[in-house]
């Protein structure tokens, strides 16, 4: 149980744009809603391109957004640290955790103007983006100036401390949660419907997945392959879908506010992700007794999956052993069941009540 008794006192989270149907901002909005049951919470978006926060926010929350217009990084930077300054100073935040690299850059600059506390939140690994520069030094800066730096896996955190000589007691991990770990969830055996869920993004490898699909599909199957997301890349994965004669097999949904709902009518889940920091599509599909299949990549994917037991993990952006592996499930009823089974093995780390009792430690220790 989380302690009730806590001080009531004012964490401010910091997205660049809530706007997005992204995982840091389905994350970003998690904790900030379960968080306003225990401190004044307040919740900045640095700039919006859509109409409104992509995920329902608690009313308690105060939500404000910085700027509406599309401006360089610099100009953000420079931007934020009058507008920030005030709002931290004017609102007396105790603690602000900034949510990704872009968030982190924009906003760590404040940090001595203000009596306010830093956590910088890298939501994605570092190592997966170690040769581009540009974000190597941003996330260098931020933790370096930043009093805490979390990551979501413990791979993560132990690169930081050997790559930024960060000290040990800078840096730690916390794991997403997953919300429906609690649920009693029955799988669904007779599905011939495979899952894929994520934003359409260059890092998603949705090129990969019409590989796959190109090798699972024959004329006379009748499996499905569903994805929901939307992005930069929805018409150019869609068009190519098409030109490679995968219409009616691919069907892809686009955006889905409770996508989540929506797993306990397939047979198994698919990630073919280039890079990932802690899949929280793996630990939805965890929680709702999938069968899953995924590349190997940093981080995440075999911190959930245990290969064999409740999946596969497939040697990076292998398409040819990644399709027989799926086709192997399609095939295999008990497999997929027996799989399903042994979903819930070492759930019990990404727990709700958990990962909340560690947020709320490190909120109350700064």
């Amino acid at each position: 149980m989380v302690h009730k008794n806590i001080i009531r006192r004012k964490i401010c989270f910091i997205d660049f744009d809530m706007s997005v149907t992204g995982g840091v901002e389905q994350v970003t909005a998690r904790l900030a809603n379960e968080l306003s049951k225990y401190y004044e919470v307040h919740l900045i978006s640095v700039s919006q391109k859509g109409r409104k926060a992509a995920f329902d926010l608690n009313d308690s929350i105060q939500y404000r957004v910085f700027f509406k217009s599309d401006a360089r990084l610099r100009d953000y930077i420079v931007g934020n640290l009058s507008r920030l300054r005030k709002y931290l100073k004017a609102n007396k935040i105790d603690v602000a955790i900034l949510m990704g690299n872009y968030p982190g850059i924009v906003s760590i600059f404040v940090k001595p103007f203000v009596k306010t506390k830093f956590v910088f939140c890298d939501h994605g690994a570092l190592m997966n983006q170690w040769e581009q520069k540009d974000v190597r030094y941003i996330r260098l800066i931020t933790s370096k100036l930043a009093d805490k730096t979390i990551t979501l896996t413990k791979q993560s955190m132990n690169a930081y401390i050997k790559k930024f000589h960060l000290k040990k007691d800078k840096v730690d991990y916390i794991y997403n949660w997953t919300e429906l770990a609690d649920k009693e969830i029955e799988y669904n055996s007779q599905s011939k419907k495979i899952l894929s869920v994520g934003r359409f993004g260059k890092e998603k490898g949705y090129d990969m997945l019409l590989e796959v699909a190109q090798r699972i599909f024959v004329a006379d199957s009748d499996w499905e392959w569903h994805i929901y997301g939307d992005g930069e890349t929805f018409q150019e994965i869609t068009a190519l879908s098409k030109e490679k004669g995968l219409e009616g097999k691919l069907v892809f949904h686009g955006n889905c506010p409770n996508v989540s709902e929506k797993y306990k009518d397939y047979a198994m889940l698919v990630l073919t992700s280039y890079r990932e920091g802690l899949p929280l599509v793996l630990l939805e599909g965890k929680s709702s007794k999938l069968p899953m299949v995924s590349f190997d990549i940093n981080t995440g994917p075999d911190e959930i999956i245990e290969p064999g037991v409740n999946g596969y993990l497939i040697e990076p952006y292998n398409t040819g052993v990644m399709a027989e592996k799926i086709i192997d499930l399609m095939e295999d009823d008990a497999l997929r069941k027996q799989f399903s089974d042994m979903a819930y093995q070492g759930i019990e780390k990404f727990e709700k009540e958990l990962i909340l009792q560690k947020w709320i430690a490190l909120i109350e220790k700064l």
